[in-house]
């Protein structure tokens, strides 16, 4: 694991811009083998633990406008090639040749493409957002620390989105060595 995990949410971190992250009490970069024996878990784990589990949580609410965005323009995809189609067929029995239907079908094509876009971003942010998660989860494991969150997902008059949280975290005798 990047020891430099275990500073993101310890309180004595130190952000310096050329030589990367630092721990406060040393003036150093982080040279533990396992476990920070002075690590601070405080404001910054809150913080830490909120930002990961909003994202987490922002990811999974755009699943259901995700699938339906797939399924009406791969509907609209369909409708479009089998109207091509039977346009070509139709035009090809009245004896006449056309590149319309042929446009119409690149069109429904053009347009399956357009629906699997999104679904590749959620998937893509979805195992970002787990992979963060995850690591949060198990450095907190780590130091014995559960915790519980509920986000309330809220916007304003404007449609600015914003979060309320309410965070209980509990130290555990249980630590992973």
């Amino acid at each position: 694991m990047n020891l430099t995990q275990h500073c993101k949410i310890c309180d004595h971190k130190i952000i310096d811009f050329k030589t990367g992250t630092l721990c406060g009490l040393t003036d150093k970069k982080p040279d533990f083998q396992h476990k920070c024996g002075v690590i601070k878990l405080d404001a910054e784990f809150e913080k830490e633990i909120e930002h990961v589990n909003i994202e987490y949580e922002t990811v999974l609410k755009t699943k259901t406008d995700t699938v339906g965005h797939v399924i009406m323009y791969s509907i609209l995809a369909l409708a479009l090639v089998l109207g091509g189609f039977l346009l070509g067929k139709f035009i090809l029995e009245k004896g006449v040749i056309s590149t319309v239907p042929i446009v119409i079908m690149t069109v429904g094509l053009a347009a399956l493409g357009f629906a699997f876009a999104p679904l590749n971003l959620y998937n893509t942010n979805l195992n970002i957002a787990k992979k963060r998660k995850d690591a949060l989860d198990s450095v907190s494991k780590m130091y014995g620390y559960n915790y519980d969150i509920n986000i309330t997902h809220l916007k304003d008059s404007l449609g600015n989105k914003f979060y309320e949280t309410d965070l209980k975290i509990r130290k555990t005798n249980n630590t992973i060595a």
